[in-house]
């Protein structure tokens, strides 16, 4: 029991820390989402990032256009680590076991009693690096500059262990990500995943236009969070029956999605634990690039990583080192969905 009591303690301490850090972070989000600042300066020169680098645009094959045009329709595409063929999936996945039991094992000390969810840590991603080094793919890389159309940051993956509480918190709440005007994440379960398992959740585009006014509509509520029941209340009669997709999908199911443009969530898990990992990305001039980075890796762990890439692609993980003016000294937000 006492060590219960610790815990709550000690995770109440923490994300009282972790929001004071967050304050600059959060002053430069609201700024920067004011209406004269986003439209006249931030807007303008996002559209000027992309006309200029169209012409440096790697071409993707058939396959590859496919999910980009999926996404560019509907905001997601589900394929699989058997479609997708990258190379070294096999040791990638295995890894992934791995860690799976690990987190599965820490989750029965009283340390981590009451959190939904558990995440990978720096030692375990360094431990297996295959897993850092399969989001770094050329394919997959391909497919995202394609949809953002710039310059691709790699901003490194979440392992997400979750528990089957049935707790709508965190990421599991409808939300949209904040690191920029359009991201991808992709994601990959490493157990089958089924209606009671926590499958990854994302709403039809009719559904997000209505949501993006309902809870968007101001700078202080751009990020604006929602449960699931208040989410159907704000929807007409209509959309009611179907104005999400659910991705339920076998072990190697892979999703990719513009986490930055659509809400979305991990639904609560009823029934079953799900194991899945989540890579992240966004352009390398991100709207706001304090929210980006929130990696485990410190900034050496990370020079290493790069340092085991093609030399053509190591920038998509050392973006940070080239950012300029405020946004290279403000530091990261440190809190959570």
């Amino acid at each position: 029991m006492h060590q219960i009591v610790i815990s709550q303690a000690y995770q109440t301490i923490e994300k009282l820390w972790q929001r004071a850090l967050s304050a600059p972070s959060d002053i430069a989000l609201f700024i920067s989402n004011l209406a004269i600042i986003e439209q006249k300066i931030l807007y303008p020169r996002y559209q000027q990032f992309i006309q200029s680098y169209q012409p440096l645009l790697n071409r993707p094959t058939d396959e590859e256009q496919k999910i980009v045009r999926e996404l560019e329709q509907y905001g997601i595409s589900v394929s699989t680590l058997e479609d997708l063929a990258i190379p070294d999936s096999d040791r990638f996945f295995t890894a992934a076991q791995h860690i799976s039991q690990e987190l599965k094992d820490k989750a029965q000390l009283p340390l981590y009693s009451g959190k939904h969810t558990l995440n990978i840590d720096a030692e375990q991603i360094m431990r297996y690096p295959e897993l850092f080094l399969w989001g770094a793919d050329a394919k997959i890389l391909r497919i995202v500059e394609n949809y953002l159309k710039l310059p691709v940051a790699y901003d490194g993956l979440s392992y997400y262990y979750s528990l089957p509480d049935c707790r709508e918190a965190g990421p599991r709440k409808w939300h949209r990500d904040k690191e920029d005007w359009q991201m991808i994440k992709v994601g990959v379960y490493i157990n089958d995943v089924n209606a009671d398992g926590g499958p990854f959740e994302c709403v039809t585009p009719e559904a997000n236009h209505i949501l993006s006014e309902r809870l968007s509509g101001k700078s202080l509520r751009r990020y604006k969070t929602a449960l699931h029941h208040e989410v159907i209340e704000m929807l007409p009669p209509h959309l009611q029956d179907n104005w999400y997709k659910s991705c339920v999908g076998k072990a190697g199911t892979v999703i990719f999605v513009d986490t930055a443009r659509y809400y979305h969530r991990g639904k609560p898990p009823t029934k079953f634990e799900r194991s899945a990992i989540f890579f992240g990305y966004c352009s390398r001039k991100p709207k706001h690039p304090f929210f980006c980075g929130r990696s485990p890796l410190s900034m050496a762990q990370l020079q290493y990583m790069a340092s085991l890439l093609p030399e053509d692609i190591r920038e998509c993980v050392t973006w940070r080192n080239h950012l300029e003016g405020l946004s290279k000294w403000i530091p990261k937000n440190r809190l959570k969905v």
